[in-house]
C-alpha cells in the first residue's frame, strides 16, 4: 500500500504532519492573520530554533528512529497516579495492553498450558484494586486490534476474547438483577489508526484526564504489533492526553505507582511523531489490512448446558471436525468433555495440581502430550473465533438469565486436561454418576454415534503410554505429599517453644519485675531526681535502658529509674494522642517539639527579677497620674481569669482626660500607620522580586505559568498575613493577566484554554474572598474584564457591585473616618431622641 494510500485512511492529527520541516513553513504562512496568531507564530518558532530532537533520516530504520525520538522528547516520571491526578478524575484502560501484560505474569506459568480462569481472575484483580483505592475509571477494547492477536497465536487471542465477553456477561447479569455494572465496558469498533467517530463520542462521555496503556505490548515480539502500539501511546500525545504504563503499575497499600509519560511540548516535536506514525502505519499496511483468518465455529444452544459448556462444545467439536490431534482426536474430546464435567464439582483447591518440572518434561515427550497440545491449541482457536463473531456473542449473551452461572472464564485448563488424560491412559477413572452423565452428554454432543465413554482408558493407548501415564500421576502425588509433610527437624530442637519466643519471654520477665505497676503519674511527688517543671514533657533521647544499670539487691536505684521511664512515657503517649498530635499529622505539620524548662544562672535569675520589679512599679506610677488627673488609666489592666472578678468599666468624665486620651489615639493611629507603610514597601519590593525572576519560559510553556501562579500565590497570601492587602491584591490581578495571555496563545486548544479558565476563576475567587474590601476603582475594572472575558457574567456583574459598595461605604482610603463621623452623628440623635423621650 502506498504512502498516500495511508493518508487518506489516517485521522486529520496525522494528516497535517508531512514533513517534519512543514510546521514551520505552516507558521509562516498564517503568520498574518491577527496579532496574536503572530505571536503565537513567534512562540513556535521558537521552539523550532531551540528543537535540539533527533533528526529526522529518510533513508534510516523508521522503527528505530521513533524509539529514538520518544527517548528523547517523551519526559518519563514514575510517580502515584492516583493522587498526582486525583482519584475522582476519570480515567481509561486499554483492555487489550491490559490482557497483554497479564499474559506476561510469571505466576500464571504458561510453560504447561493455558487456564482462562487464572487470566480472568488476574484481571479483575487488579481492577477491584484500582477500585478499592477509589479510581474511577473504564475499559476499552478495539474491535480492530484483533489482527494483532492473530498474530500472538490462538491462546493468547482466546484469553483476550474470554476476558472481554466475561465482563460483558457479567454487566448484562447484573443489569438484569437491577444492579450497577462491574465496569464501565467500551468496546469500540474498527481501530485508532483511522478515523472513527466511535472512539471520539468514547472521548467526549468520559473525558479521561489520562490512559492507562503500554508503550508496545508485553510479550510480544512481533514487530508490526509491537510498533503499532507504541503508535497508540503518539496518538493520545498528539490529542494532548497524559498516558499511563500498565506494565510498571505497582500497588503497596494506599500507593498507586506507575510511570506517566508526558506528552512533548515542542510542536515541533509532535510535528516528527506525526510525521514518524504516519510511516510506520504505512510500513505495516499488510498487516493492518490482514482479514480475520479464525472461522468462527456455529454456537447452539442446548438443554442443561449454560453458556460456557455451549461455548466448548462449538469449539471442541471444530477442533474434531478438523482431525486436530490425527487419530487420538475423539479421545481427546472424551477428555476434554470429562474435564468440563469435573471442573463443575470438584473444588479450585483440588485443582491446583504441584507437577515437577522433571516429571513435565518427561510426559511432554511422549504422543499422546505432543497431540494434546495441538489439540488444545485448536480448540483455544475455535473459542477465540467464536466469542469474536456477532453470532457466537448473541448467542451466549441471549443464555443468560439472572440466575444464570458465570463459568466462560473456566472454559480452558490446560493442567486439569493433562492430570486426567494422563489418569485415563494409566487406567479407568472412578466417578459419580453425575459426573459421568454429564461428561457423557457433552461427548454426545461433540461427536454424535460415538460409542466412547468418558474416563475410560483409550484402545489406542501402548504400555508406553500408560507407564507414561502412571509416572506423571504418581509424580504429582508425591509432590502433593511432600507439601503436606512437616519441614524435617534440623540440629537445634524447637519442637517446644520457639527459640527467639524463649528468650524474649526471659527479658519480658525480667522487665515485669523492675516495673512498678502501681506508680501513679499523678500522685507521684517530684524529689531530687526531676524538676517540677519537668513533670509533663517529653525527655529527649532514648528511654533508659535497665541493663545500663547497676542491678543489684537495692530495689530502690531499680523504682526510682522505672519511675522516670513509667512518667515520662505517659506524658509522651498522653501528648502523642492529644487532638493537635493529630491534626497536625493530617495538616502535614508537625509539631515542633517546645522547650519549657532551660537552664537559667543566678545572674539571669536576679536580672529578670529586678526587671519585673520595675515594670510592675512602672505601671502603678501610670495609673496613679491617670487617676489624678480624672481620666481613665494609661493601660488598661487584663481582666481576672477566675469568674465572678470580672471588672467594671469606668465612665469617661470630661476633662483633660479625654484630651489626653484622644492624643494618645492619635499618636497611635500614626505608629500604626507609618508600620502599615514600612510593611507594604517591603511586600512590594517582594512582589517585585517575583516578578522579576518568573521563568524565561512563562508564555510558552504551561509547566512554567503553572510555577509563577503558585509563586504569586504564596506572595499574596505573605501579604495577607502581615496586613499588606492592597500588595495582596496587585499580586492576583498580576496572576490574572498572566491567565488572560495564556488564553490568548492557547486559544485553539479547548483541552488547555478550559484549564486556563479554571485557573482563573481560582485566582477570581482567591481575590473576592481575602481582598473583597479593596477592590475599589480601576483594580476593580480590570477584575471585572477579566471575568467577562473567561465568560463569567455573573461574576462580572457582581465584582461592579463589590466595588460600588466599597466606594460608598469606606472600603477606599479614607472609609475609616467617614465611618467615624456617621458614627458620632448617630450618636447624637440616639441622645436627643432620648432626651425628647423623657421630656
Amino acid at each position: 500500500m502506498a504512502d498516500a494510500e495511508v493518508v487518506e485512511e489516517v485521522p486529520d492529527q496525522l494528516k497535517v504532519a508531512k514533513a517534519p520541516a512543514a510546521a514551520g513553513a505552516a507558521k509562516e504562512e498564517g503568520a498574518s492573520d491577527s496579532s496574536e496568531d503572530e505571536s503565537l507564530g513567534e512562540a513556535g518558532s521558537d521552539h523550532d530554533s531551540e528543537d535540539d530532537s533527533p533528526e529526522w533520516d529518510e533513508n534510516g530504520d523508521v522503527a528505530e528512529q521513533l524509539i529514538g525520538l520518544s527517548y528523547s522528547e517523551i519526559k518519563i516520571v514514575n510517580c502515584d497516579f492516583l493522587s498526582e491526578f486525583g482519584a475522582a478524575e476519570p480515567f481509561l484502560i486499554d483492555g487489550d495492553a491490559l490482557v497483554a501484560s497479564v499474559l506476561t505474569n510469571p505466576l500464571l506459568d504458561l510453560s504447561k498450558g493455558i487456564q482462562t480462569l487464572h487470566v480472568v481472575h488476574t484481571v479483575e484483580s487488579i481492577l477491584s484494586n484500582l477500585a478499592v483505592r477509589g479510581a474511577n475509571f473504564g475499559v476499552f477494547f478495539f474491535k480492530g486490534n484483533t489482527v494483532f492477536w492473530q498474530r500472538m497465536g490462538a491462546i493468547a487471542a482466546a484469553a483476550r476474547e474470554t476476558v472481554l465477553q466475561h465482563l460483558l456477561l457479567v454487566n448484562k447479569q447484573l443489569g438484569m438483577q437491577g444492579k450497577p455494572a462491574a465496569v464501565r465496558l467500551h468496546v469500540v469498533p474498527g481501530t485508532w489508526w483511522a478515523e472513527n467517530d466511535e472512539w471520539k463520542k468514547v472521548m467526549a462521555v468520559e473525558g479521561p484526564a489520562y490512559v492507562m496503556t503500554d508503550f508496545g505490548w508485553s510479550g510480544t515480539k512481533d514487530p508490526a504489533v509491537l510498533d503499532v502500539t507504541r503508535g497508540f501511546v503518539h496518538r493520545l500525545h498528539m490529542d494532548h492526553h497524559q498516558v499511563v504504563t500498565i506494565e510498571d503499575l505497582e500497588m503497596d497499600g494506599s500507593h498507586t505507582m506507575s510511570n506517566n509519560m508526558q506528552p512533548p511540548l515542542k510542536p515541533g516535536s509532535r510535528a516528527k511523531f506525526a510525521f514518524a506514525l504516519q510511516k510506520v502505519l504505512a510500513m505495516h499496511a499488510s498487516a493492518l489490512a490482514a482479514e480475520n483468518s479464525f472461522a468462527a465455529p456455529p454456537v447452539e444452544a442446548a438443554a442443561g448446558l449454560d453458556v460456557r459448556d455451549m461455548l466448548c462444545v462449538a469449539a471442541v467439536k471444530q477442533a474434531v471436525a478438523s482431525g486436530a490431534g490425527g487419530d487420538k482426536a475423539l479421545d481427546l474430546g472424551a477428555v476434554f468433555a470429562l474435564c468440563l464435567s469435573l471442573s463443575k464439582n470438584i473444588p479450585l483447591a483440588e485443582r491446583a495440581f504441584p507437577i515437577p518440572q522433571d516429571a513435565w518434561d518427561a510426559w511432554s515427550a511422549g504422543a499422546w502430550a505432543t497431540a494434546s497440545a495441538d489439540f488444545l491449541s485448536k480448540v483455544a482457536l475455535g473459542v477465540a473465533a467464536a466469542l469474536g463473531s456477532d453470532a457466537g456473542c448473541a448467542a451466549l449473551q441471549g443464555a443468560v438469565a439472572k440466575d444464570t452461572s458465570m463459568t466462560l472464564a473456566d472454559s480452558i485448563d490446560s493442567r486439569l486436561f493433562a492430570v486426567v488424560l494422563a489418569r485415563s491412559l494409566a487406567g479407568s477413572m472412578k466417578m459419580t454418576p453425575d459426573q459421568s452423565a454429564a461428561a457423557q452428554k457433552i461427548l454426545a454432543l461433540v461427536a454424535p454415534g460415538d460409542a466412547r465413554v468418558a474416563g475410560k482408558k483409550p484402545q489406542s493407548a501402548s504400555d508406553a503410554d500408560v507407564e507414561s501415564g502412571k509416572a506423571l500421576v504418581d509424580a504429582i502425588a508425591a509432590k502433593a505429599v511432600a507439601n503436606r509433610l512437616p519441614p524435617p527437624k534440623s540440629l537445634l530442637p524447637l519442637d517446644g517453644k520457639q527459640l527467639l519466643s524463649v528468650v524474649c519471654q526471659g527479658v519480658s520477665e525480667r522487665m515485669s519485675d523492675m516495673e512498678d505497676t502501681s506508680f501513679d503519674h499523678n500522685k507521684h511527688q517530684l524529689g531530687q531526681f526531676r524538676d517540677r517543671r519537668y513533670k509533663d514533657v517529653e525527655p529527649l533521647g532514648d528511654d533508659p535502658d535497665p541493663y545500663s544499670y547497676k542491678v543489684v539487691d537495692d530495689v530502690i536505684v531499680i523504682r526510682k529509674v522505672n519511675k522516670w521511664n513509667s512518667s515520662s512515657r505517659q506524658a509522651q503517649l498522653k501528648a502523642r494522642y492529644s487532638s493537635g498530635y493529630i491534626d497536625s499529622l493530617l495538616l502535614g505539620t508537625p509539631l515542633k517539639r517546645q522547650v519549657i524548662a532551660q537552664p537559667m544562672t543566678a545572674e539571669d535569675f536576679e536580672r529578670r527579677r529586678v526587671t519585673s520589679l520595675e515594670r510592675i512599679a512602672e505601671d502603678a506610677e501610670q495609673d496613679r497620674r491617670a487617676a489624678r488627673r480624672g481620666g481613665e488609666a494609661a493601660a488598661p489592666r487584663p481582666e481576672s481569669a477566675k469568674p465572678g472578678k470580672e471588672k467594671k468599666e469606668k465612665k469617661g468624665v470630661s476633662g483633660k482626660g479625654q484630651a489626653a486620651s484622644g492624643k494618645a489615639e492619635a499618636i497611635k493611629a500614626e505608629a500604626e500607620k507609618k508600620r502599615l507603610e514600612k510593611t507594604e514597601a517591603a511586600k512590594m519590593a517582594q512582589l517585585e522580586h517575583v516578578k522579576k525572576n518568573a521563568p524565561k519560559e512563562l508564555k510558552t510553556e504551561t509547566e512554567a505559568l503553572i510555577k509563577h501562579l503558585e509563586e504569586l500565590r504564596v506572595c499574596a497570601q505573605k501579604c495577607m498575613d502581615d496586613g499588606a492587602v492592597t500588595i495582596a491584591l496587585e499580586a492576583e490581578l498580576t496572576a490574572l493577566r498572566h491567565v488572560l495571555d495564556a488564553c490568548k496563545r492557547d486559544k485553539k486548544d479547548e483541552l488547555l484554554l478550559q484549564r486556563h479558565l479554571k485557573r482563573g476563576f481560582v485566582v477570581l475567587q482567591r481575590l473576592l474572598v481575602n481582598c473583597r474590601a479593596h477592590v475599589v476603582g480601576a483594580q476593580a475594572e480590570e477584575a471585572a474584564d477579566a471575568a467577562s472575558s473567561f465568560g463569567f457574567t455573573d461574576l462580572a456583574e457582581a465584582i461592579a457591585e463589590i466595588a460600588k459598595d466599597n466606594g460608598g461605604g469606606g472600603a477606599a482610603k479614607g472609609g475609616d473616618k467617614d465611618k467615624d463621623k456617621k458614627d458620632k452623628k448617630d450618636d447624637k440623635k440616639d441622645k436627643k431622641k432620648d432626651k425628647e423621650d423623657k421630656a
